[in-house]
Protein backbone atom coordinates (compact mmCIF):
# COMPACT_ATOMS: atom_id res chain seq x y z
CA UNK A 1 0.00 0.00 0.00
CA UNK A 2 0.94 3.87 -0.04
CA UNK A 3 2.55 3.02 3.52
CA UNK A 4 4.80 0.77 2.62
CA UNK A 5 5.94 2.90 -0.35
CA UNK A 6 6.48 5.80 1.34
CA UNK A 7 9.01 3.81 3.40
CA UNK A 8 12.55 4.44 2.33
CA UNK A 9 13.89 1.01 3.41
CA UNK A 10 11.79 -2.78 3.38
CA UNK A 11 10.34 -3.55 6.58
CA UNK A 12 9.22 -1.31 9.34
CA UNK A 13 12.39 -0.17 11.25
CA UNK A 14 10.67 1.03 14.60
CA UNK A 15 12.89 3.28 17.45
CA UNK A 16 10.89 1.29 20.59
CA UNK A 17 8.55 3.33 22.57
CA UNK A 18 7.52 6.73 21.25
CA UNK A 19 7.84 9.96 23.43
CA UNK A 20 6.14 13.45 23.37
CA UNK A 21 9.86 14.70 22.63
CA UNK A 22 10.13 12.55 19.24
CA UNK A 23 9.11 15.15 17.26
CA UNK A 24 11.78 17.57 19.16
CA UNK A 25 14.48 14.50 19.11
CA UNK A 26 13.99 14.24 14.95
CA UNK A 27 17.45 16.55 14.10
CA UNK A 28 19.26 13.87 15.99
CA UNK A 29 17.98 11.03 14.01
CA UNK A 30 19.02 12.99 11.05
CA UNK A 31 22.36 13.25 11.93
CA UNK A 32 22.71 9.77 12.56
CA UNK A 33 21.66 9.41 8.94
CA UNK A 34 18.06 8.48 9.23
CA UNK A 35 14.56 10.70 9.57
CA UNK A 36 12.36 9.83 12.98
CA UNK A 37 8.57 10.05 12.56
CA UNK A 38 7.45 12.70 15.46
CA UNK A 39 3.97 10.68 15.45
CA UNK A 40 4.84 6.80 15.37
CA UNK A 41 8.07 4.67 15.73
CA UNK A 42 9.38 4.69 12.05
CA UNK A 43 12.26 5.83 10.13
CA UNK A 44 12.87 6.66 7.14
CA UNK A 45 16.15 6.81 5.06
CA UNK A 46 15.03 10.52 3.51
CA UNK A 47 12.98 13.30 4.36
CA UNK A 48 10.81 13.00 1.34
CA UNK A 49 9.95 9.71 2.51
CA UNK A 50 9.39 10.64 5.80
CA UNK A 51 7.11 13.54 5.15
CA UNK A 52 5.14 11.53 2.19
CA UNK A 53 4.53 9.06 5.48
CA UNK A 54 3.08 11.62 7.48
CA UNK A 55 1.09 12.33 4.86
CA UNK A 56 -0.23 9.08 4.15
CA UNK A 57 -0.30 7.52 7.56
CA UNK A 58 -1.15 9.76 9.85
CA UNK A 59 -4.01 11.81 7.80
CA UNK A 60 -6.48 13.19 10.74
CA UNK A 61 -8.43 15.57 12.60
CA UNK A 62 -5.91 18.62 11.92
CA UNK A 63 -5.90 21.72 14.86
CA UNK A 64 -6.42 24.91 14.11
CA UNK A 65 -2.39 26.30 13.74
CA UNK A 66 -0.46 24.05 10.52
CA UNK A 67 2.81 24.49 9.43
CA UNK A 68 3.57 25.34 6.52
CA UNK A 69 6.29 22.79 5.99
CA UNK A 70 4.70 19.21 6.98
CA UNK A 71 1.29 17.94 8.04
CA UNK A 72 1.98 19.06 11.83
CA UNK A 73 -0.69 20.85 13.23
CA UNK A 74 -1.68 22.26 16.99
CA UNK A 75 -4.44 24.00 18.65
CA UNK A 76 -1.36 25.85 20.26
CA UNK A 77 0.23 28.70 17.51
CA UNK A 78 3.57 28.64 19.96
CA UNK A 79 3.70 24.76 19.17
CA UNK A 80 4.02 25.05 15.80
CA UNK A 81 6.16 28.29 15.79
CA UNK A 82 8.56 26.22 17.74
CA UNK A 83 7.98 23.36 15.57
CA UNK A 84 8.35 24.85 12.47
CA UNK A 85 12.73 26.00 13.58
CA UNK A 86 12.52 22.29 13.11
CA UNK A 87 12.27 22.88 9.87
CA UNK A 88 13.65 26.55 9.00
CA UNK A 89 16.99 26.14 11.38
CA UNK A 90 15.78 29.09 13.21
CA UNK A 91 17.60 29.32 17.11
CA UNK A 92 16.52 32.33 18.65
CA UNK A 93 17.65 31.34 22.31
CA UNK A 94 21.55 32.34 22.96
CA UNK A 95 23.65 31.22 25.36
CA UNK A 96 24.87 34.28 26.76
CA UNK A 97 28.04 32.01 28.55
CA UNK A 98 29.29 30.38 25.59
CA UNK A 99 27.14 31.67 22.79
CA UNK A 100 25.47 28.36 21.69
CA UNK A 101 21.75 28.66 20.47
CA UNK A 102 18.83 26.48 20.96
CA UNK A 103 15.28 26.36 19.11
CA UNK A 104 13.27 26.26 22.13
CA UNK A 105 13.88 28.14 25.86
CA UNK A 106 13.35 25.25 27.53
CA UNK A 107 16.74 23.64 25.71
CA UNK A 108 18.79 26.42 26.69
CA UNK A 109 17.79 26.23 30.43
CA UNK A 110 18.51 22.72 30.52
CA UNK A 111 21.93 23.59 28.65
CA UNK A 112 22.93 26.37 31.21
CA UNK A 113 23.46 23.60 33.69
CA UNK A 114 26.50 22.87 32.05
CA UNK A 115 28.17 26.32 32.68
CA UNK A 116 26.18 26.24 36.60
CA UNK A 117 27.28 22.52 37.35
CA UNK A 118 23.46 21.89 38.79
CA UNK A 119 22.76 17.92 38.93
CA UNK A 120 19.48 18.45 40.66
CA UNK A 121 18.33 14.59 39.38
CA UNK A 122 19.10 11.58 41.74
CA UNK A 123 19.63 7.66 41.17
CA UNK A 124 17.60 6.20 43.72
CA UNK A 125 20.06 3.12 43.49
CA UNK A 126 23.40 4.56 43.20
CA UNK A 127 22.58 8.23 44.57
CA UNK A 128 24.41 9.31 41.18
CA UNK A 129 23.16 13.05 40.33
CA UNK A 130 22.58 13.91 36.79
CA UNK A 131 21.73 17.64 34.90
CA UNK A 132 18.83 16.17 32.65
CA UNK A 133 15.84 13.73 33.83
CA UNK A 134 16.65 12.41 29.94
CA UNK A 135 19.69 11.11 31.82
CA UNK A 136 18.67 9.83 34.52
CA UNK A 137 15.87 7.72 32.68
CA UNK A 138 19.47 6.52 30.83
CA UNK A 139 21.55 5.99 33.59
CA UNK A 140 18.46 4.02 35.66
CA UNK A 141 18.91 1.47 32.69
CA UNK A 142 22.38 0.33 33.60
CA UNK A 143 20.85 -0.81 36.74
CA UNK A 144 17.37 -2.88 35.77
CA UNK A 145 19.33 -3.99 32.45
CA UNK A 146 16.25 -2.62 30.73
CA UNK A 147 16.70 -2.29 26.47
CA UNK A 148 13.38 0.08 25.43
CA UNK A 149 14.50 0.76 21.76
CA UNK A 150 14.75 -2.40 19.73
CA UNK A 151 15.17 -3.04 16.21
CA UNK A 152 12.03 -4.58 14.73
CA UNK A 153 14.33 -6.18 11.46
CA UNK A 154 16.86 -7.92 13.86
CA UNK A 155 15.53 -7.57 17.52
CA UNK A 156 18.64 -6.35 18.82
CA UNK A 157 17.94 -3.87 22.11
CA UNK A 158 19.23 -0.76 23.34
CA UNK A 159 19.69 1.53 25.94
CA UNK A 160 19.13 4.72 24.28
CA UNK A 161 16.76 5.54 21.03
CA UNK A 162 20.22 7.33 19.21
CA UNK A 163 22.67 4.16 19.43
CA UNK A 164 19.58 2.46 17.64
CA UNK A 165 19.61 5.15 14.94
CA UNK A 166 23.06 4.67 14.12
CA UNK A 167 22.62 0.39 14.44
CA UNK A 168 19.54 0.47 11.89
CA UNK A 169 21.83 1.86 9.79
CA UNK A 170 23.49 -1.26 9.38
CA UNK A 171 20.58 -2.58 7.86
CA UNK A 172 19.88 0.23 5.43
CA UNK A 173 22.99 -0.36 3.68
CA UNK A 174 24.47 3.55 4.72
CA UNK A 175 27.45 4.01 4.61
CA UNK A 176 29.89 2.29 7.73
CA UNK A 177 33.05 4.04 9.27
CA UNK A 178 36.52 2.26 9.11
CA UNK A 179 39.48 2.08 11.12
CA UNK A 180 42.91 2.91 9.11
CA UNK A 181 44.81 0.85 11.35
CA UNK A 182 42.47 -2.64 11.38
CA UNK A 183 39.41 -3.92 10.07
CA UNK A 184 36.79 -2.53 12.97
CA UNK A 185 34.18 -0.79 11.62
CA UNK A 186 31.86 1.16 13.29
CA UNK A 187 28.03 3.23 12.13
CA UNK A 188 29.53 6.70 13.01
CA UNK A 189 32.99 8.36 13.15
CA UNK A 190 33.21 9.13 16.60
CA UNK A 191 32.87 5.00 17.49
CA UNK A 192 36.00 4.79 15.25
CA UNK A 193 37.66 7.75 16.58
CA UNK A 194 36.80 6.09 20.11
CA UNK A 195 37.96 2.85 18.88
CA UNK A 196 41.25 4.42 17.62
CA UNK A 197 42.19 5.94 21.12
CA UNK A 198 41.27 2.96 23.30
CA UNK A 199 42.92 -0.01 21.39
CA UNK A 200 45.64 1.52 19.14
CA UNK A 201 47.58 5.13 20.00
CA UNK A 202 46.37 4.95 23.81
CA UNK A 203 46.41 8.48 24.09
CA UNK A 204 43.13 9.39 26.05
CA UNK A 205 42.41 13.07 25.88
CA UNK A 206 40.71 12.83 29.37
CA UNK A 207 42.49 12.08 32.19
CA UNK A 208 41.04 11.76 36.20
CA UNK A 209 43.22 14.32 38.63
CA UNK A 210 42.44 12.09 41.46
CA UNK A 211 43.91 8.43 40.22
CA UNK A 212 44.97 9.39 36.53
CA UNK A 213 42.92 7.39 34.57
CA UNK A 214 42.44 8.22 31.27
CA UNK A 215 39.11 8.52 29.52
CA UNK A 216 37.71 8.66 25.53
CA UNK A 217 35.19 11.22 26.26
CA UNK A 218 34.75 13.75 29.11
CA UNK A 219 31.45 11.85 30.13
CA UNK A 220 32.98 8.25 30.58
CA UNK A 221 35.38 10.92 33.01
CA UNK A 222 32.60 12.33 34.71
CA UNK A 223 30.68 9.22 35.35
CA UNK A 224 34.04 7.34 36.58
CA UNK A 225 34.44 10.03 38.91
CA UNK A 226 31.01 10.18 40.13
CA UNK A 227 31.44 6.11 40.72
CA UNK A 228 34.87 6.28 42.55
CA UNK A 229 35.56 10.19 43.59
CA UNK A 230 32.37 11.04 45.10
CA UNK A 231 33.68 12.56 47.86
CA UNK A 232 37.26 13.60 46.56
CA UNK A 233 38.98 10.19 47.32
CA UNK A 234 42.27 9.96 45.42
CA UNK A 235 42.37 6.01 45.42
Amino acid sequence: GDGEKARGWTGHLKLGRPTANDQRETPRAESAGAFACGECESLFSSRDYLDKHRKTVHRKAEGRHQCHHCPYSSDRVDSVVAHERTHTGEMPFVCSTCGKAFAQQGHLARHRRVHSGERPHECATCGQRLAHLADLRRHERTHTGERPHVCSECGKGFTQKSVLVRHVRTHSGARVHACHLCEYRGGDSGSVRKHVIAVHSKEYPHTCEHCGKGFVSPCELRAHLARKHADGDRK
